[in-house]
C-alpha cells in the first residue's frame, strides 16, 4: 500500500494537468504563435516543462515547451500508411509478425525527426523509435505478459 502511494505521488509530480491560467505567459504565447489553428487545447506540466495537447486539422498532436516558451518538440499521430517505406521495411525485417498499433512522428528544433511506433505481437508490446531511413534508434518493452497473467 505504501509502495502504491509512492508511485502515485511520483507520477503526479512528473505529469500534472493545468488550467490555462496556471501556464506561464511565454509558453502560451509561443504555442499560439507556432500552432495558430490548434483546437481542444489542454496543458500539462511534465517535470520542469509544459506539454500542450491539441488537435490540428483533426489530428492529435502534442508540443513541449520550456518555462520560457522555448519549443522542445512536437509529436503528431500519423497513419501507418503515412510511414516512410524504409521504416515499414525495417519493421517487417526486425519485428516479424508484429503489428503497428500506434504511430507518430516527433519533430525537434535541433535533431532529425523520428518515428515512434507501438508494435504488438501476442502479449508482447514494444515502443520503438526509427529514423526516417529505417534505423532503429531505441527499443523499449512496454508490456510483457506471462502465461500466468494471461489466465487471470
Amino acid at each position: 500500500m505504501i509502495f502504491a502511494a509512492f508511485v502515485l505521488i511520483t507520477l503526479t509530480a512528473y505529469t500534472q494537468k493545468l488550467r490555462p491560467e496556471s501556464v506561464p505567459t511565454p509558453v502560451k504565447q509561443a504555442f499560439a504563435k507556432k500552432f495558430p489553428a490548434a483546437k481542444d487545447v489542454t496543458y500539462e506540466r511534465e517535470k520542469s516543462n509544459f506539454e500542450v495537447n491539441f488537435k490540428e486539422n483533426g489530428v492529435e498532436t502534442s508540443a513541449n515547451f520550456n518555462v520560457h516558451g522555448g519549443w522542445l518538440e512536437t509529436e503528431t499521430e500519423i497513419k501507418v500508411s503515412d510511414l516512410p517505406g524504409e521504416v515499414t521495411t525495417s519493421v517487417a525485417k526486425s519485428f516479424k509478425g508484429y503489428s503497428v498499433s500506434e504511430a507518430s512522428k516527433t519533430v525537434y528544433p535541433d535533431k532529425e525527426l523520428i518515428y515512434e511506433l507501438e508494435l504488438k505481437k501476442d502479449n508482447q508490446t514494444y515502443e520503438v523509435q526509427f529514423s526516417p531511413t529505417g534505423d532503429i534508434l531505441k527499443t523499449e518493452v512496454i508490456k510483457k505478459s506471462s502465461a500466468k497473467e494471461k489466465k487471470d
